[in-house]
């Protein structure tokens, strides 16, 4: 199991969460994941210098260059594999995240193009499991491109995150039992390029 370091500050604003993997024996890497945020955690003491995530617009040089902040393993055996998490500025000029081990370049990321599916909508409860409900999207897989499902049960001002970087809206369902005396829920689905993201879908079912 992988834990962040405790030390940390926190910053808001337009960010991405990068999440990944290195090995600096093999020297190899890759990017896992890369989800859009409002908020960025950085350890204090610093990152693995022997590897790096930048950023790129149009032109050659990086519009940022982070040392990657490795996640620790609190179980178990780590190997020469370790995880890490990054946060990253987003603005206008960015277009692609490159990971580097010892100024390599091993891993690159690159959003999707963004388009809304022709159809979303709530399928019927699953006949075995009625307190179960399906999504319906037509839409492909799209690298680059992932979906978040969320549901805010009557009473919560805050969304429950069902599902996140899913390849398809319609990878998860929606268990009612997770909220036990909602009468009414909120559910809608995010699109994200992984630097930004879009609300495609948002519908209320009532009980």
């Amino acid at each position: 199991m992988a834990r962040r370091s405790r030390s940390t500050r926190v910053q808001k604003g337009k960010w991405a969460q990068v999440v990944g993997a290195f090995d600096l024996v093999a020297k190899t890497g890759s990017i896992t994941s890369v989800q859009p945020t409002t908020l960025a955690f950085a350890p204090l003491e610093g990152g693995e210098d022997r590897v790096h995530v930048k950023g790129f617009g149009t032109g050659k040089s990086a519009l940022f260059d982070l040392a990657v902040n490795p996640l620790r393993i609190s179980c178990g055996n780590a190997g020469n594999e370790l995880m890490f998490e990054e946060f990253i500025p987003v603005t206008a000029r960015l277009k692609t995240v490159r990971l580097y081990v010892d100024g390599a370049e091993v891993a690159r990321y690159e959003p999707g193009l963004s388009a809304p599916p022709r159809r979303v909508s709530l399928g019927p409860p699953d006949p075995e499991a009625p307190h179960r409900l399906s999504m319906r999207a037509e839409v492909a897989p799209t690298p680059g491109v992932s979906y978040t499902v969320q549901v805010r049960p009557e009473g919560d001002e805050r969304w429950h995150t069902l599902g996140a970087g899913l390849e398809k809206p319609d990878a998860t369902k929606i268990d009612i039992n997770q909220f036990p005396g909602a009468k009414r829920l909120d559910i809608r689905i995010l699109q994200t390029d992984g630097f930004r993201s879009e609300e495609i879908f948002r519908e209320t079912k009532q009980y």
